[in-house]
């Protein structure tokens, strides 16, 4: 059908006009990359008031202490308050300040292991805009590219053992070894269910070996618990044998009688943990100190796992993350599929049974999990 001459020109003018306004708010949004100095950027912060709040997922009260104890030795006059809780709690909270019209509680920085999240709140206004200095340094598919949010650091999920616990038994590297009749009694999982980063790992084991894989994992009678903080704490007591549902440095620590393995053949988790700051944040000065030193040298050189910088490499000898059998962009990709995402965690729950036990914040890592 032709369109007459009145409506075909006032269609082009509102595509025109459309066209202006969508180059007018990527105008608008272009963000430089930071250039001030970690010092500088330390007065500013101060002089703002001295104040900084983050909210970081995770499963235990002290898990982020290696680095954050750092950033506050680093910084000693900047007042630092931090929660740590699982990330499924803490992006609900910081929903509801929000509703609260943000008078409190509402973090500088938001550190998530839900992904997802930070697409939502970018698409509603929610988080500001900003690209610490480094940033152009960040691979590419881990940070928005209008500076939205920004990735901080690399965290790996894989095998993580007690030699002695283990005895002669072989040593478990990759999925079909934990089918071990040995091992029975030995290996201690975390509900995959109840978490999105097991949850992924097992769906990449369905793929691989199919349901039947599945099955037979559960039958060998793993101790299921929440949190993937508590399966080190169990191991490296001697409580049991192995996970590959947990995380560790590369390097072992001195005196450490425990081991931290990557795979010999399987593909294995790595995701990086993500941050912003939202836009109702009260010391957006302190929030633009800790991305900076967060994407720093003195940081990302010094983490325990695979940095977010191309230009940095693993400790241990490991190298860059896309020299290893692992996906952060996968895990990225997967997380945002979340019709796919929920249905999966549903057939799980109807394998293994509902998640019992206390929420990870709230575990007590002295006494053995059974």
């Amino acid at each position: 059908m032709k369109l007459k001459g009145k409506t075909a020109l006032t269609i082009g003018l509102l595509a025109l006009g459309l066209h202006l306004q969508a180059q007018e708010m990527v105008k608008t949004n272009r963000v430089e990359i930071e250039t001030k100095s970690l010092d500088e950027l330390y007065k500013d912060a101060l002089e703002e008031g001295g104040e900084f709040v983050l909210r970081a997922g995770g499963d235990k009260p002290d898990q982020i202490d290696y680095y954050l104890d750092k950033f506050k030795r680093r910084f000693p006059k900047l007042k630092v308050t931090h929660t740590v809780d699982v990330s499924i709690n803490h992006a609900p909270r910081y929903d509801n300040a929000r509703e609260a019209g943000g008078k409190k509680n509402v973090p500088d920085v938001i550190q998530f292991q839900t992904l997802h999240d930070f697409e939502y709140y970018k698409e509603r206004g929610l988080i500001e805009p900003y690209k610490p200095k480094h940033w152009d340094k960040v691979f590419p598919d881990h940070k928005d590219p209008n500076g939205y949010w920004t990735s901080v650091y690399g965290v790996t999920f894989s095998n993580y053992v007690n030699p002695e616990v283990l005895g002669n038994i072989e040593t478990p590297r990759d999925a079909l070894d934990y089918l071990n009749p040995e091992l029975k009694g030995k290996i201690i999982l975390t509900y995959p269910h109840d978490d999105d980063d097991v949850l992924y790992q097992f769906w990449h084991l369905k793929e691989q070996y199919g349901w039947e894989y599945l099955e037979k994992l559960v039958a060998n009678e793993p101790t299921w618990i929440r949190g993937t903080a508590w399966p080190y704490v169990a191991i490296n007591k001697g409580w049991y044998a192995a996970s590959f549902t947990t995380f560790w440095a590369f390097e072992p620590f001195p005196g450490q009688k425990t081991a931290f393995l990557l795979p010999k053949n399987d593909f294995f988790l790595t995701w990086f943990q993500t941050a912003a700051i939202p836009t109702q944040a009260k010391h957006k000065a302190a929030a633009k100190l800790y991305l900076n030193w967060m994407l720093s040298e003195e940081f990302q050189g010094t983490w325990l796992q695979f940095p977010v910088r191309y230009d940095i490499e693993a400790p241990g000898g490991y190298g860059s993350v896309l020299k290893q059998n692992t996906s952060p962009g996968d895990f990225r990709r997967w997380m945002m599929k979340r019709d796919l995402v929920e249905r999966f965690r549903l057939q799980l729950r109807q394998l293994i049974g509902e998640a019992q036990g206390p929420t990870p914040i709230d575990i007590d890592y002295s006494v053995r999990p059974e």
